[in-house]
């Protein structure tokens, strides 16, 4: 058997989607010849366990299974929403009810969202972690002058953080920094923080992430809940930038309580959700010893590597073969 991941349309260029890559493209780096990326699943043969990730439908799942094809449903994200409007029920939870009831079996990324697929489903899933993408750097660590500080992800996320409070907590310790925050949608943002002069937004892109990344001092990851929803969905969450920022050798500010963080909380520096703390663990870090922060990050990445490496969630996806 082979496993074959379902990207729909894959054209072979480097998918913009970030599940795509982190639950499909970088863990084939640790896989076999026999192993791959299928865009239609009419490319799949009764030899093939095949992956359904987002943007699958029902129909991919019906072709499936009436051909004699596995096929395994991969959740990385919370789709059971309370708060929704009429027509996401009808476009995306009922396609998604649809293909979790029916096929072969379920993925997903932690013990906390295999415990909400089970809440809402009644069916166990498997567990695979999510790889680290970014490049192992050496920490080098510089914080004379002014404290960049990196923040990255999708609009959600930043949208749900008062910068101006951030900036003025920062303005009151006196320190001297700059923001370079990179997500989607920077122009539906642009006015509300145009009179923060020390706050930059910019547009994903995939290269100038890294470029930023290199750039910072600091990473600062702040997850925000501000509804039972939002803590629901938070227990979906992926520790994919955490594992990111570590990996790039840079000492990460956020917040404790995040289950799938957890994990990393002896590696980076972990506060509560309140500006004030946040500020103040930043002031700390900046005026904490090197020695004691390089070694916090190089014992990250050696965790990273033990438990996240392509090869070693490779290796899970392989073992597919014995649980479906």
């Amino acid at each position: 058997m082979s496993i074959k991941f379902f990207i729909p349309n894959y054209t072979k260029e480097h998918p913009k989607r970030a599940s795509y890559r982190f639950r499909a493209t970088i863990p084939l780096k640790g896989m076999r010849d026999i192993d791959g990326i299928i865009g239609d699943v009419k490319e799949a043969t009764k030899d093939d366990i095949v992956v359904l990730a987002k943007k699958s439908s029902p129909s991919n799942v019906r072709y499936l299974k009436s051909n004699g094809i596995k096929c395994v449903y991969d959740i990385c994200d919370n789709k059971w929403r309370k708060q929704i409007a009429p027509n996401w029920v009808e476009k995306v939870i009922q396609p998604h009810n649809e293909i979790t009831n029916n096929v072969n079996a379920i993925v997903t990324t932690c013990e906390s969202m295999r415990s909400l697929i089970l809440e809402n489903s009644n069916r166990d899933s498997i567990i695979i972690n999510d790889p680290v993408e970014a490049v192992k750097v050496e920490p080098n660590l510089n914080f004379d002058g002014k404290i960049k500080i990196f923040n990255y992800g999708n609009s959600k996320h930043f949208n749900r953080v008062d910068w101006q409070t951030f900036c003025s907590k920062l303005d009151e310790l006196g320190i001297d920094y700059e923001i370079n925050c990179m997500l989607d949608r920077v122009k539906k943002f642009e006015d509300r923080y145009l009179h923060l002069d020390k706050l930059h937004m910019h547009e994903y892109d995939f290269n100038k992430q890294y470029t930023f990344m290199r750039e910072c001092d600091i990473v600062f990851l702040p997850i925000i809940i501000r509804s039972p929803d939002e803590a629901i969905d938070i227990r979906s969450k992926s520790p994919n930038r955490i594992i990111d920022a570590i990996q790039s050798g840079k000492p990460v500010i956020t917040n404790a309580g995040i289950e799938s963080y957890n994990p990393f909380m002896p590696f980076a520096f972990f506060t509560t959700q309140n500006y004030e703390n946040y500020a103040r663990t930043l002031s700390n870090l900046i005026n904490m010893k090197k020695e004691f922060i390089h070694n916090k990050i190089v014992e990250g990445q050696k965790f990273i590597e033990q438990n996240h490496s392509p090869e070693v969630i490779g290796k899970q996806w392989i073992e597919l073969e014995n649980k479906v």
